[in-house]
């Protein structure tokens, strides 16, 4: 068996590796992209095979269903990055928060630095400085993978201090993007952590108010782009994302479908001028309604679990995350979702064997079953 601490290692290398390829991006190392890829699934497949009593028949049903979208569509992302999460599973999740804090901090810190000594200038897109990234929003983000993972990691702390240096980030950062995506998500963040510090969440009605958020965010952001693309304040608050995500999902020949579609398909239907700027719409159009569902619902089950349990820290850091994906499509990639890897938590509470021995007693008759137990 494969010591804990060798598997938490495993676990930050592959975290490292995901890290390194979101900002390969940025840096203009994509090269590398192919063997982090082969790395991190041999990394993810050794912590799989030492800790396989971890995983119920549902953990293998939902990679066989993202095999066979990846088969039908050709798009190998939720395959992928739901098969890392298998790994990083069998870690310490905290230490793993921990670490994709420490990555993201010193990326953002060394691209920031690039920026001040001009080997990415900064240009302004409407007053807005997007520190050398491309996109303001772009860099707001890579601040908030720090600002998030830190919010998490300092969830109980009673120093002033931490606190502070969250109000400082978010705002030094909104002060010179103007995101509004960022600011929005940072105060539901803030007025989440206040709420959360405050009630009970093992209570179940808290439970279950708290456990549905990922599905009221999706059919939020499903019926504004459905109803709200002509809506011209919806689309000047939102940067015109209801007309384009309408555009997508209604798109008159491929529109949304059981499987997806390949990765590119952006690029063969629309333009780099319409982007797909929604975690949700996003992971319904590219991986289809199979997988969007069975994500969206285990996401739910995941989160009214962690409540039950009273794990508030992991409830706010996919809150906040949640949020964030609303207007930006950042649900499906452990590079800018650390808390993905609690998909695979929300599947552990939902053991396919034991849901049907559960009906097939439900359904015996009333002697056969005293006789039995």
């Amino acid at each position: 068996m494969l010591k804990d601490k060798w598997r938490n290692l495993f676990g930050i290398i592959i975290v490292f590796m995901a890290v390194f390829k979101f900002y390969g991006d940025f840096f203009d190392m994509n090269s590398f992209s192919r063997y982090i890829m082969v790395l991190s699934l041999g990394l993810s497949t050794i912590m799989i095979a030492t800790d396989i009593r971890k995983f119920n028949i549902t953990h293998l049903l939902f990679l066989l269903v993202a095999g066979i979208q990846f088969l039908m569509s050709k798009n190998i992302t939720m395959a992928y990055v739901y098969y890392l999460c298998l790994g990083l599973y069998t870690c310490d999740f905290r230490l793993m928060v921990k670490w994709f804090m420490v990555f993201n901090a010193i990326f953002f810190s060394v691209y920031l630095v690039s920026n001040l000594l001009g080997i990415h200038p900064t240009e302004y897109l409407e007053g807005r400085n997007d520190f050398g990234f491309g996109n303001p929003n772009s860099s707001f983000i890579c601040m908030f993978l720090v600002w998030s993972s830190y919010f998490y990691y300092v969830f109980y702390s009673k120093k002033r201090v931490d606190f502070l240096v969250l109000f400082l980030m978010a705002f030094l950062m909104y002060s010179q993007t103007i995101t509004r995506t960022g600011l929005l998500t940072a105060i539901v963040t803030v007025i989440a952590f206040l709420i959360l510090r405050r009630i009970d969440v093992r209570k179940k009605r808290n439970a279950l108010l708290i456990g549905i958020f990922p599905a009221f965010m999706s059919i939020l952001s499903i019926v504004i782009a459905l109803f709200g693309s002509g809506n011209y304040y919806l689309n000047r608050v939102l940067s015109h994302r209801p007309l384009y995500w309408h555009s997508y999902i209604t798109h008159p020949t491929s529109g949304i479908n059981l499987f997806g579609y390949t990765p590119n398909i952006r690029d063969i239907l629309f333009s780099q001028r319409m982007p797909l700027d929604s975690g949700y719409i996003w992971t319904l159009y590219s991986m289809g309604l199979i997988v969007f569902i069975v994500v969206i619902a285990f996401i739910c089950l995941a989160m009214y679990n962690l409540c039950k349990e009273g794990q508030k820290d992991k409830v706010l850091l996919l809150v906040s995350i949640l949020t964030y994906c609303f207007a930006e499509s950042i649900l499906v990639d452990i590079a800018s979702n650390i808390s993905i890897i609690l998909l695979v938590y929300g599947i552990s509470k939902f053991d396919i064997r034991k849901v049907s021995l559960n009906k097939l007693k439900l359904h015996r008759p009333k002697k056969l079953r005293k006789k039995i137990g």
